[in-house]
């Protein structure tokens, strides 16, 4: 069950994988701030579906590629209420740049008995600000 649930979670994790898809970015780092905290507001609630779905215009991801990761979330989702209980929130943990051009947000979503790590990495490019990859997991012993 636990190599089950890490393959999904891997799966979930979204690399880059098509240079063809380009999103349209945002203006300035505030506002990019502001939809991934967005985003984590949703899914501190819950609702992981809405939450990818709020910022998937942002990102530089392919549809496909972006559509079969929300269909093995929702496959994956009554796993993480039977085993860490109901969501309870999500905390900001850091904002580290690289350069002036690369940010990685780290967050917590958090449930009873468990905290899921999300990780979005914003590039600032010739469009504007966009995400160009993001993941989360249940291994917050990764952020050590």
């Amino acid at each position: 069950m636990k190599r089950r649930l890490s393959r999904i979670l891997i799966a979930a994790t979204l690399t880059i994988c098509s240079a063809t898809s380009f999103a349209q970015g945002l203006a300035t780092f505030p506002e990019i701030r502001k939809v991934t905290d967005a985003a984590m507001e949703l899914a501190g609630k819950g609702d992981i579906d809405a939450a990818l779905k709020s910022f998937r215009h942002l990102t530089i991801i392919p549809k496909a590629e972006f559509d079969s990761m929300l269909a093995q979330s929702a496959a994956y989702l009554p796993t993480v209420a039977t085993r860490y209980g109901n969501p309870i929130g999500q905390e900001f943990i850091e904002e580290k740049w690289v350069g002036k051009s690369m940010v990685r947000l780290t967050y917590l979503q958090k449930y009873d008995n468990q905290a899921m790590p999300w990780v979005f990495f914003c590039y600032q490019g010739k469009s504007g600000w966009v995400i160009h990859t993001f993941r989360y997991n249940d291994k917050p012993q990764d952020l050590f």
